[in-house]
């Protein structure tokens, strides 16, 4: 009897860690809505549910916390290339090109830096 009541709780443990992970993924736009980014700028969502906004200029950021959003907000051309860990000895860059209010994501998995790169247009 104990061990089935054990596996009823590990098995609603992880029902109630699936059920909360639309809740996290949501919270970055949510936050973008209430203290929205002024128009020239970016807005960068980082894994730890954290977000930023960012002027004109070059911006370097570690894997830790990784990046996995990022918008433009208003005129403005956002460049983000982010290195990814592959195997041991092999890295990849990823490229995105961003502009008037274009929002794109990051891979997260393996990230070990980001630059992102925002220009008036």
């Amino acid at each position: 009897m104990e061990l089935t009541v054990r596996r009823l709780v590990a098995r609603s443990s992880v029902a109630a860690a699936l059920a909360l992970g639309p809740l996290v993924v949501l919270g970055p736009p949510q936050a973008a809505a209430e203290a929205p980014c002024p128009d020239g700028s970016a807005r960068i969502f980082f894994h730890d549910e954290t977000n930023t906004c960012q002027g004109g200029g070059t911006y370097s950021f570690t894997g830790s916390p990784a990046l996995v959003k990022v918008c433009s907000v208003g005129k403005v051309d956002v460049t983000v290339d982010t290195t990814i860990q592959k195997t041991r000895t092999k890295t990849k860059t990823d490229h995105l090109d961003l502009s008037n209010g274009q929002c794109g994501r990051v891979t997260v998995g393996g990230q070990l830096d980001s630059t992102v790169t925002i220009t008036p247009s």
